[in-house]
């Protein structure tokens, strides 16, 4: 992340790319709620679906992201949606993949999420259901990020110049 310097940026990228923008995902990446890094920013993501999760048929949206949570998945930062839809060319015909993060709001006050699409018009960027009540099935893809380690002082290793015994 920090690749590209605010929305203008992203929105330039994406249109040079000749990638599409959904009208809910334009608004809310110029929204104040969408962070954006200030620095280079690495964020490792892996891809799970929902029936991964444990969702057999359906979950809401705030029960997913529990159970993601819980099994030590973190939630990306909204800036991993115009990055990765820069970054994920290659997406096959067919395939949506929802960008777990924390709903930014429209105008009108609907909570969203991002999606990345290929359903043979072009790679697109929309904006999806992010009412923590919305009912997500067991075959959706999720992108969530795994979270960094953070390493407390009392776990570096000791260094000692003497050998142990």
């Amino acid at each position: 992340l920090g690749s590209h310097k605010g929305v203008d940026s992203y929105r330039d990228a994406l249109d040079a790319a000749k990638m599409k923008i959904g009208d809910a995902a334009d608004e809310i990446l110029g929204r104040p709620a969408f962070q954006y890094v200030r620095e280079k920013t690495e964020v490792e993501l892996t891809l799970v679906s929902a029936a991964e999760l444990g969702v057999a048929t359906e979950s809401s949206l705030s029960d997913l992201y529990q159970r993601a949570t819980q099994l030590g998945l973190a939630l990306c930062p909204p800036e991993v949606g115009p990055q990765l839809r820069l970054d994920y060319r290659e997406q096959p015909v067919g395939e949506s993949l929802l960008i777990a993060m924390e709903p930014v709001k429209t105008y009108y006050g609907e909570p969203t999420i991002l999606s990345l699409m290929n359903f043979g018009t072009g790679l697109a960027l929309v904006g999806s259901d992010g009412r923590p009540e919305s009912m997500v099935s067991g075959y959706l893809r999720f992108v969530f990020a795994l979270p960094k380690r953070i390493v407390q002082m009392d776990e570096r290793p000791v260094v000692s110049s003497s050998p142990t015994k």
